[in-house]
């Protein structure tokens, strides 16, 4: 125990900073157990999403474009921020299964949604890249926002 002491000491730096990891994995610990979003696998997703839920991509409509989730709804964080899910009003009761590129955002997303009182919500674990990586189908469709005339000088 004193060369603990000794060494924090001596290495406060460095000990603060591993203080610091340590706090931050704890509090992410916990507040991924007392969280009511929860994390689903590809396979997880898919049967939860068959019976009778949705998966809503929170990406750009870029990338939304270069390959998604078949039936997946598109609305993006800042649309769930401000509160505007007309489409999702149906699903309030259903399953809900929140994608992002790699899952941290969608995390996001799923809370905003709880919090708006959606009862099921879920995040895919790893996000596209994980749906991707397990073989699941990818869809892709044109971008459809409006693209610019070309005017004549």
């Amino acid at each position: 125990m004193d060369q603990i002491i000794e060494f924090a000491t001596e290495h406060y730096i460095m000990s603060a900073l591993w203080l610091g990891v340590l706090v931050m994995l704890v509090a992410d610990i916990v507040k991924n157990r007392f969280s009511t979003v929860t994390s689903l696998s590809p396979q997880q997703a898919t049967l939860v999403v068959n019976r009778g839920g949705v998966f809503v991509d929170i990406r750009s409509e870029e990338e939304y474009s270069q390959g998604h989730i078949h039936n997946s709804r598109l609305i993006s964080l800042q649309n769930i921020r401000q509160g505007n899910m007309k489409e999702l009003e149906k699903y309030k009761n259903a399953p809900i299964v929140t994608i992002c590129n790699y899952g941290n955002t969608a995390r996001t997303a799923a809370a905003l949604l709880a919090k708006a009182g959606y009862s099921q919500v879920s995040v895919l674990q790893g996000g596209m890249r994980s749906w991707k990586g397990a073989g699941m189908p990818v869809s892709k469709r044109a971008s459809s926002a409006p693209k610019q005339k070309k005017t004549k000088k």
